[in-house]
């Protein structure tokens, strides 16, 4: 056997020996996956996993509006000339859920403006919407009233008492009461940015994170991961959440000090935090590409394949111990996967895989 022969012989075991290893270990991993305790197909409801050639955006939400009613927000678009960036058309579907009955109680139509995050529950079953001509204050009977005028994006505190909506298309930034609409301050455009806690705010800005708390001195975190809006998550009352950097997440007191940290894989694809009304948990979402996918695909870095590794991780906002982990593969799917969502009590999760909901129970 010639030299290049036996090199090539050796490339083609190595090839087959790492695809046996990381079958065998995706096939043990799916085999330990935990059983949802509600299980619906959302694809009769127009959610898409399939583009059929188009270029679709897909940004639909999940919300608890108690630990026991999940609501899903459907909401899709199609991308072409002489379509706007900014629309709230076409209109989108909202599902409500009951998850112990098995049932959808409510369903209704309305238009919701494209981008994640334009559906946010806020406290008492009530829940807010973000369109074109501003943002509504609805029930869990899926009935909106009240309104303010307004643009996005839209962020809400882990109690959903506070709300900060604008920034797009160069506007100042609200923070509002959550109950009421009531506006409670304004900032300049991008001067800082602002993230709600439901008892201080954090500003960012020249990438100095800052917490403010209504009558002390304004206190700097020594973290703080950069972008056009800011990464940073408050948890709880006394604890936010920020990218320390493009490998760690760090969670920390108000003052700044480190409680723990947090292993980033998909910085700059999807990382995400999803927050809990107790305070007590938190979910950190990832989703991007596997190191073997990563491996044979290096020259075709941006050629829009789609990610091949989604997790979602429950953790003690105490302790930074897991408990409660998802890892899946979510193809099919079209645009980008949707943010888990956790139930008030932090015991259950929802999340979107494959175009089914799906809740889980976390002990």
């Amino acid at each position: 056997m010639s030299r290049i022969e036996h090199s090539l012989g050796l490339r083609h075991f190595l090839v087959v020996l790492i695809f046996g290893v990381m079958f065998c270990v995706d096939s043990g991993y799916a085999e330990m996956q935990p059983k949802p305790v509600f299980r619906q197909d959302l694809r009769p409801f127009g959610f898409l996993t399939n583009s059929h050639g188009q270029i679709i955006g897909s940004f639909s939400d999940i919300n608890f509006l108690s630990d026991d009613l999940v609501l899903v927000t459907v909401n899709t678009r199609t991308y072409g000339n002489g379509v706007p960036l900014l629309t709230d058309q076409p209109v989108s579907k909202l599902l409500l859920f009951d998850v112990p009955h098995r049932t959808l109680l409510k369903k209704m139509e309305m238009p919701i403006e494209k981008s994640a995050g334009s559906v946010r529950a806020t406290r008492g079953g009530a829940f807010v919407v973000l369109n074109e001509s501003g943002l509504h204050l609805c029930s869990r009977d899926l009935e909106c009233s009240m309104q303010i005028s307004t643009r996005g994006p839209l962020f809400v505190s882990p109690e959903g008492l506070r709300i900060v909506v604008g920034g797009n298309g160069q506007t100042e930034q609200k923070l509002l009461d959550s109950a009421s609409l009531a506006e409670l301050g304004h900032f300049p455009w991008m001067k800082p940015n602002v993230v709600p806690g439901d008892g201080a705010v954090a500003l960012r800005s020249d990438d100095a994170l800052i917490v403010r708390i209504p009558g002390k001195p304004d206190q700097a975190v020594p973290f703080g991961g950069g972008g056009i809006w800011p990464d940073a998550r408050f948890l709880n009352r006394t604890t936010i959440a920020d990218f320390e950097s493009d490998k760690s997440l760090a969670v920390a007191k108000l003052d700044g000090s480190i409680l723990f940290r947090v292993p980033v894989t998909a910085r700059w694809n999807v990382t995400e935090i999803a927050t809990s009304a107790s305070g007590s948990r938190f979910c950190f979402h990832e989703a991007g590409y596997t190191t073997l996918n990563s491996v044979l695909n290096f020259y075709d870095i941006d050629d829009g394949r789609p990610f091949n590794f989604e997790t979602a991780d429950v953790m003690s906002i105490e302790t930074g111990k897991s408990l409660f982990q998802l890892r899946w593969d979510p193809r099919p799917y079209v645009g980008y996967p949707s943010t888990p969502a956790l139930s008030p009590d932090g015991h259950k999760i929802a999340v979107i895989r494959n175009g089914f909901l799906e809740v889980f129970a976390v002990e």
